[in-house]
């Protein structure tokens, strides 16, 4: 690349062209590490430790409905706030480093 050597050619081509794909990796391993992170909440429940599996198990075992939705909403907001807020402004930050949404909008 016109004649970039060793650490200048990773720097100025192969990171930057690598980028997305590092992010996608990451987006996706965050959504495996949260889905695992809630299936572990409601496997493992640790008597006297205050947790989101104890609460889901505590609404279910009483059959307080709004509760358990409650509780599933705030996993789900939790979710989608991390996925918007870092990785979406993540993406945008880097499509529009790359030339790839108008910068006018």
């Amino acid at each position: 690349m016109l004649g970039a050597r060793r650490w200048t050619l990773y720097r100025h081509v192969v990171l930057p062209a690598s980028m997305p794909a590092i992010l996608g990796g990451l987006k996706q391993g965050w959504a495996f590490a949260w889905r695992s992170l809630m299936a572990g909440e409601l496997l493992v429940i640790v008597a006297g430790q205050p947790s989101i599996g104890v609460m889901m198990k505590n609404a279910r075992d009483l059959a307080d409905a709004s509760s358990l939705i409650a509780v599933m909403i705030v996993i789900l907001i939790i979710g989608i706030v991390v996925d918007s807020l870092f990785f979406g402004i993540a993406e945008r930050a880097l499509r529009r480093r790359w030339g790839l949404v108008d910068n006018a909008a």
